[in-house]
């Protein structure tokens, strides 16, 4: 009964076949190796994007922030929900990365930003005030921090109203793919920047930075390597990726995930919960009573979950709701959700 994280999953055999492949023999460092050129090939024919960039990562959190300081002058704003992962969970790393770059918060709807909020957030910071951060970049997160989805459609609409760079923190890009039903391209038309993870859907540890407009080229080479992220054998993330992609394995396990994220979701309805977000992906959050969650309950019998936000004493009125996590991995099964329902609702 693992929900802590999608991190928490292991490996796909199939990644782990491609590891022990790519182990064997000699292959030039720093990208320069035959997996690297492969995968660039392989993502442009994806998105359709001839020209893209590709650059192999391990760290999510790395590659948003390099990507954003290379899309952001130091003294720059960028646009991003308020619960974005660059915002609350990467320690300051996009303003530390750029050197000084703005992150402005907007609320929207839920956890997504909304075309009109942003319009007017950009309007009302452009202008030729010296004294002023101007507007330079919008970072969206897709499925979000808490599994609500943007469609090829929303993110076009937010295109327009910004008319900025666009980059989106793809660490859960696989779950938002399946669940929207959009193809690739559809998906990333609109943007100059995918920080494109398999991490969570499989892999060991791979990320792909995506860059869609040649003019960041420049900047983003010299932040990667600053930061400590010019991987000498990128073949090994580069091979992962190669797999998780074959045969579109990276949509057969998020599909995975998100239904057993959907059965969580049903079930925790029908057992008196109630559903916080929209549960578009793998992550469902959910208000339930303290009782569900006490000693002689779920956590008891080795649920493995998170209880979020400020209230999450478990001594209290047992009747009062609490808002939990959970997060179905591409290993998850009918069983482990059943036996979680189950041991909340015993």
């Amino acid at each position: 009964m693992f929900f802590g994280s999608d991190n928490t999953s292991g490996v796909h055999p199939k990644i782990m076949e491609a590891l022990a492949r790519a182990n064997d023999g000699y292959a030039a460092p720093y990208a320069g190796d035959r997996w690297t050129a492969e995968l660039t090939e392989r993502l442009r024919d994806m998105f359709q994007a001839p020209d893209a960039l590709v650059y192999p990562m391990v760290s999510g959190t790395g590659t948003n922030a390099a990507l954003l300081a290379a899309m952001t002058p130091p003294w720059g704003i960028i646009y991003c929900h308020k619960t974005a992962h660059i915002e609350v969970d990467e320690r300051n790393s996009v303003p530390f990365y750029s050197g000084g770059a703005k992150l402005k918060l907007l609320s929207g709807a839920g956890s997504r930003m909304v075309p009109e909020e942003l319009r007017k957030a950009v309007l009302g910071d452009s202008g030729d005030d010296i004294h002023a951060s101007p507007p330079a970049a919008v970072s969206l997160t897709n499925l979000t921090e808490f599994g609500e989805l943007y469609r090829p459609t929303d993110i076009a609409a937010l295109a327009e109203a910004a008319r900025l760079p666009l980059h989106l923190d793809g660490a859960r890009f696989a779950n938002a793919m399946a669940a929207s039903g959009a193809t690739p391209w559809e998906m990333t038309r609109e943007l100059s920047a995918l920080s494109l993870g398999a991490t969570k859907t499989g892999a060991m540890g791979a990320e792909a930075a995506v860059i869609f407009d040649p003019a960041y080229q420049e900047a983003f080479e010299s932040q990667r390597m600053r930061g400590g992220h010019n991987l000498s054998k990128s073949r090994y993330i580069s091979a992962q990726i190669l797999a998780w992609l074959e045969n579109d394995l990276w949509l057969e396990l998020a599909a995975q995930a998100n239904a057993m994220g959907a059965r969580l979701a049903k079930g925790i309805s029908e057992i008196g919960g109630n559903l916080a977000y929209t549960a578009e992906g793998n992550l469902v959050f959910a208000r339930l009573p303290r009782k569900m969650h006490v000693k002689a309950k779920a956590k008891a019998k080795g649920a493995v979950y998170h209880l979020w936000g400020p209230n999450t004493a478990l001594a209290g009125d047992p009747e009062e709701p609490l808002l939990a996590r959970f997060v179905a991995s591409w290993s998850t099964t009918e069983a482990d959700v059943d036996a979680l329902l189950a041991a909340l609702a015993d």
